[in-house]
């Protein structure tokens, strides 16, 4: 199951949705389902959550450049992969990952 963010409110991620819709159907970029089948082929896992941006300009009048998506994975590993795909081509143009477990030991704790 594919969620789309929610930052701010549900407003704006629907907003988001209809956005790339319409944009895939204009064939401007491709849909969200061959880019979460291409980040599931390529790193395993499931599908936490799903951003389009598609700003022209960032906050300071900077030109922003392509569509992306953002899918954020949790690998069958437990590691959680944040993927930035160009929305147009479907490129992977970025990623990070984090461990899912930061536990620190105590003092005490045998090591």
């Amino acid at each position: 199951m594919v969620l789309w963010a929610t930052f701010g409110s549900t407003a704006v991620a629907h907003d988001d949705q209809e956005r790339a819709r319409e944009a895939a159907a204009a064939g401007r970029i491709l849909p969200l389902s061959i880019i979460v089948e291409r980040a599931i082929a390529r790193f395993g896992g499931s599908v936490l959550d799903v951003e389009y941006e598609d700003d022209d300009e960032d906050e300071h009048g900077g030109d922003r450049g392509r569509p992306r998506y953002g899918v954020k994975l949790l690998t069958v590993d437990g590691r959680i992969l944040k993927l930035d795909y160009d929305a147009a081509t479907g490129d992977l143009i970025g990623h990070r990952r984090r461990a899912r477990d930061r536990h620190v030991r105590g003092k005490g704790e045998d090591d």
